[in-house]
């Protein structure tokens, strides 16, 4: 080709007599467009979906939780205590099915990352369920340890998702 010159350089991202300079440039330097960082429109559609369904369920269960908790009684001796204790699991199932119905639209890969996500909670559950089970047959008394599950449970699930979106 007249007028363009023809390098063997590295530097220049040129690697063979046939690359030029000027087609190094029309690419960009990309292979295609699976290369970009940047989220798709069906990506950002899907995320805009379960933010949609998510917040409402997680706003819902705020306000749930706190009327509970300021005229909930739950330390007294009414009957009644049990079915306030047991009232934020409405809107909790609000965010279960949220969080259902953005796997089922999810693509192949965020699905894997989130099965990874869950796995590694899962496990991080199971191991805290079982040590904090022998301490107390250990004799060890131990307050909340259905709390303390669920937050290992959660933490485990975020490092893990996190460690797998990483790679």
């Amino acid at each position: 080709m007249p007028g363009v010159r023809r390098f063997q350089w590295t530097k220049t991202g040129v690697t063979s007599t046939l690359d030029t300079i000027e087609a190094r440039r029309q690419t960009g330097g990309m292979t295609s467009k699976l290369d970009r960082q940047d989220r798709s429109e069906g990506d950002r559609a899907r995320a805009r979906a379960y933010h949609r369904e998510f917040w409402p369920g997680i706003v819902a269960y705020a306000v749930v939780l706190t009327g509970v908790l300021l005229w909930g009684d739950l330390d007294g001796q009414s009957p009644w205590r049990f079915l306030w204790a047991v009232l934020p699991v409405i809107p909790a199932l609000w965010i279960v099915r949220a969080v259902l119905r953005h796997v089922r639209r999810s693509d192949d890969y965020q699905r894997l990352l989130l099965l990874q996500g869950f796995g590694g909670g899962f496990a991080v559950a199971m191991i805290a369920s079982v040590t904090l089970a022998f301490l107390e047959i250990a004799g060890l008394g131990l307050t909340g340890t259905g709390w303390l599950i669920y937050g290992a449970g959660m933490l485990g699930w975020i490092v893990t998702g996190a460690v797998a979106g990483r790679r």
